[in-house]
């Protein structure tokens, strides 16, 4: 912001504003009255000699004024100070042009403003601690002095450089009303209240650097725009760069960009899954955990671990029948005592009555066998799993495994296989490009796959069944061009692909 008294702002005349008169001795006591008001300074005793003194001619003596036939009315004063030792009240040498009372003042050896009307002036002590400066400091309501640092206390109330060189307009050298520099450091325009140097000190208010650093995605660094919380393992390299082609020609990748697909699954709450919870979660993969809430291990605090680990709780009723009672009970079981909803559920011994709830889920698991392929017609109600034998993976498909527990332990799993078995499996899975993660997550994504229309050429839309679980996207790419939502543009993830929010509206592409 900047004022009438700033150089370079229409009607600035050396602080006065254009068509205003020139000030008389009287005015001048008023004014200086004034600001030393502004600054919240009270010195009446100094104010009344002022005002008197400018209806006088003559000498009054060194000791009170500086005398006003060497310092008068026209003439000025000697020195440059104000109304005690040295200086005057006059308008010469010490006046109005180029001191005097513009540049002598009140202090001990300085002046009020120290600097005059139009050229300024050498300036000299302050109002408290003296040295040099005067009350606005050096420099006066002009260009500025030559003067140093006194005034108010010690930097003085506009510091060095006073208001015009080192205030409001051009800036100082120091001090100023705010921390250093004029109003902060450098005055108004250059140091200002804003950003660089304002109210809130060297370097304004805001951080130098920005608001926000750079960087991107949390998995492999994205350009500029809209980063959503998808909640998927990062595929592939990073460090790609993002298409500049004209067309769109988009695609949805098939397994989030893997190989393939593979869930492993656990049934009954028995206690070797309790037992190797540990192990099993630090070999990187999310798994199911299909909870049989009648048995007093789906009480087991690791439950709650695995859910905030990432892994699923799922629904394998309350005594592993399909009765409604049953399913019912589990999915009230889960929700109370871990507050989530099963999404999915795996129904006791393959048996296919539990598709009668098929309603209340997104997907049920039965235990014949079977691959899944991306956009296939399998039944989301009876999705195949396998006992296994192998704990493989199939190129390009999504495989499901259904475990009861480990070999070793007391709790009785049905075909219980050995821990190192599916260590291995799973190290295998993961070093070969599979996406190993849970039936909700695998199975949400390939059900928005199957509803995404890839027959829109700038908008695209998706219809989601009943029972879709939340913060789900979809990976896809284009040949160049910027994707949108409602939140704005996308931004490209360094791994190959845009991520679109299946929460968040229709998908748009621009040029």
């Amino acid at each position: 912001m900047r004022r009438p008294t700033d150089p370079g702002v229409p009607g600035f005349r050396y602080g006065r504003r254009e068509g205003d008169p020139i000030p008389t001795m009287g005015s001048v006591g008023t004014a200086i009255a004034t600001e030393r008001k502004m600054r919240k300074l009270s010195i009446p005793f100094t104010f009344l000699l002022l005002t008197a003194c400018s209806e006088m001619d003559g000498d009054v003596g060194p000791g009170l004024l500086g005398g006003m036939a060497s310092g008068g009315t026209w003439t000025g004063g000697v020195g440059m100070g104000g109304t005690l030792p040295t200086g005057g009240m006059g308008v010469g040498t010490g006046g109005f042009q180029t001191g005097g009372m513009w540049s002598g003042g009140y202090g001990p050896t300085g002046g009020t403003l120290t600097g005059g009307g139009p050229t300024g002036g050498t300036g000299g002590g302050g109002v408290t601690t003296g040295g040099t400066g005067g009350l606005p400091p050096t420099g006066g309501l002009g260009t500025g002095g030559t003067g140093g640092s006194g005034a108010m206390v010690t930097g003085g109330t506009g510091g060095i450089g006073g208001i015009p060189t080192g205030g409001f307009s051009t800036g100082g050298t120091t001090g100023g009303f705010g921390p250093a520099g004029g109003h902060s450091t450098g005055g108004m325009p250059t140091g200002g209240f804003g950003p660089t140097g304002g109210l809130a000190g060297t370097g304004g208010g805001e951080p130098t650097g920005g608001t926000t650093g750079g960087g991107g995605s949390n998995t492999g660094g994205a350009g500029a725009g809209v980063v959503y919380e998808c909640d998927l393992p990062a595929a592939g390299d990073g460090g790609k760069p993002r298409p500049s082609g004209s067309a769109a020609n988009l695609k949805v990748l098939d397994w989030a960009g893997f190989s393939s697909a593979v869930s492993y699954s656990f049934d009954d709450s028995n206690s070797s899954q309790i037992s190797h919870y540990d192990q099993m979660n630090a070999l990187g993969g999310r798994y199911t955990f299909y909870l049989q809430t009648g048995k007093q291990e789906s009480t087991n605090a690791v439950w709650a671990k695995a859910l905030e680990d990432g892994h699923e709780l799922g629904n394998h009723t309350q005594n592993h029948t399909c009765g409604t009672s049953d399913v019912d009970s589990a999915q009230s079981f889960i929700q109370e005592h871990f507050g989530v909803q099963a999404y999915t559920m795996a129904a006791p011994n393959g048996d296919s009555a539990c598709q009668s709830s098929a309603s209340k889920f997104l997907m049920i698991r039965s235990v014949s066998g079977g691959d899944i392929s991306p956009k296939d017609n399998t039944n989301p109600s009876w999705i195949p799993s396998y006992i296994p034998g192998s704990l493989g993976t199939t190129p390009g498909k999504w495989k499901v495994y259904c475990i009861h527990g480990f070999t070793g332990g007391s709790d009785g799993a049905y075909q219980p296989i050995g821990f190192e078995s599916f260590t291995s499996a799973v190290q295998q899975a993961l070093s070969g490009g599979s996406w190993v993660d849970s039936v909700v997550n695998v199975g949400a994504y390939w059900i928005a796959q199957k509803a995404f229309s890839e027959s829109g050429s700038n908008t695209w839309t998706w219809d989601l069944p009943n029972n879709f679980p939340p913060n789900k996207c979809l990976r896809v790419t284009v040949d160049g061009g910027t994707l949108s939502q409602e939140d704005g543009p996308i931004a490209w993830d360094g791994h190959g692909y845009y991520e679109i929010s299946l929460d968040a509206g229709n998908l748009t592409w621009a040029p």
